[in-house]
């Protein structure tokens, strides 16, 4: 064969070879080019929206567009879930999820409209957050103690950021735990409860500490309790629940993880670009620093593990949603 034939023969075939790799590749190289959506299960002023307008905030000096929060609250963030399930898988449509109600709802819902693993991709899991107990500045509640003590004399109610929420089924525990009765008090979203709580509509409240911080810096809520196992920099002289004397079961973990996913045919290195930039944005020293404020801890994972960490909660709280007999529907 004539050289110039075999030198055309592999420009062509380089050529050929190269077609689809360039066809994805240029999509992915241009992406993105326009803002991204990212959608949240709540009404703003709960954990999930502030993480959230964290990423709004400081993503864009990385992917040169908007992430625009989009809050669509309702139903524990089964809506919001519901809706991303059926969004195009481009990219352009990504939604903060927080560990409870997400896996959890896809236990106490009995007819959800997508399928809570297998309709979504992870796109990194992003922070641990605790969760804590909290009572209204004035309460009588001084310690855990007390609050189990008063609840075994009286009626007591406790709020929750919705029904079948890790913090109605954290409540539901303790009752559990302590022989207590007492009564639940769903509101849409944690913002909602606490200001209920605030305002001594209920005598205490399971909520992250995000969320919690402003109302507890404004000496308007007081801490008695956090969930994870030891004390969180942000709330120095409060006590775990272990050392208050009421250690949650063995093997359950009441904090919350939160991280982002996507629907689940969105392609991989989309995924792979938005993982990158997200995990840039939460490893900032300045993000790093709020996050220690607001009692929560950096993360940042790869996709794969928090698609296999999904699988594996909704599994786990399979078996405590059936023991304390939660339904949300």
């Amino acid at each position: 064969m004539p050289q110039h034939a075999v030198v055309a023969a592999l420009f062509t075939g380089a050529a050929i070879a190269a077609l689809p790799a360039q066809a994805q590749g240029g999509a992915i190289g241009r992406f993105p080019e326009r803002p991204i959506r990212l959608v949240v299960g709540f009404p703003p002023g709960g954990a999930t929206d502030i993480l959230a307008r964290i990423l709004s905030q400081y993503m864009p000096e990385y992917i040169g567009q908007q992430v625009v929060v989009d809050n669509r609250g309702g139903a524990s963030g089964t809506i919001a879930a519901a809706m991303v399930a059926k969004a195009a898988p481009d990219g352009y449509t990504t939604m903060m999820v927080p560990s409870g109600p997400y896996t959890i709802g896809a236990n106490t819902y009995t007819k959800l409209p997508y399928h809570a693993v297998n309709d979504f991709t992870g796109v990194s899991l992003l922070v641990w957050v605790t969760n804590v107990i909290v009572v209204p500045q004035n309460s009588p509640v001084k310690t855990l103690p007390d609050l189990i003590r008063i609840a075994k004399e009286k009626p007591t109610t406790f709020s929750s950021s919705g029904a079948g929420s890790l913090h109605h089924l954290s409540g539901e525990v303790l009752k559990r735990l302590t022989g207590t009765d007492m009564t639940h008090i769903p509101y849409k979203g944690a913002g909602p409860a606490l200001a209920a709580l605030a305002g001594g509509e209920v005598t205490f409240g399971f909520t992250s500490m995000p969320s919690a911080m402003p109302l507890i810096s404004a000496k308007r809520i007081r801490p008695v309790a956090v969930t994870s196992l030891k004390r969180m920099p942000a709330l120095p002289d409060t006590p775990t629940m272990t050392e208050a004397g009421v250690p949650p079961p063995p093997g359950l973990d009441i904090r919350e993880w939160y991280g982002v996913i996507v629907p689940a045919a969105t392609p991989t290195p989309i995924v792979d670009k938005l993982n990158a930039e997200m995990i840039k944005v939460f490893k900032r020293p300045d993000v790093q620093k709020r996050l220690t404020e607001m009692g929560a801890e950096f993360l940042g994972s790869s996709p794969q593990a928090l698609s296999k960490q999904l699988a594996n909660d909704v599994a786990t709280w399979a078996k405590w949603v059936k023991d304390v007999g939660i339904r949300a529907d």
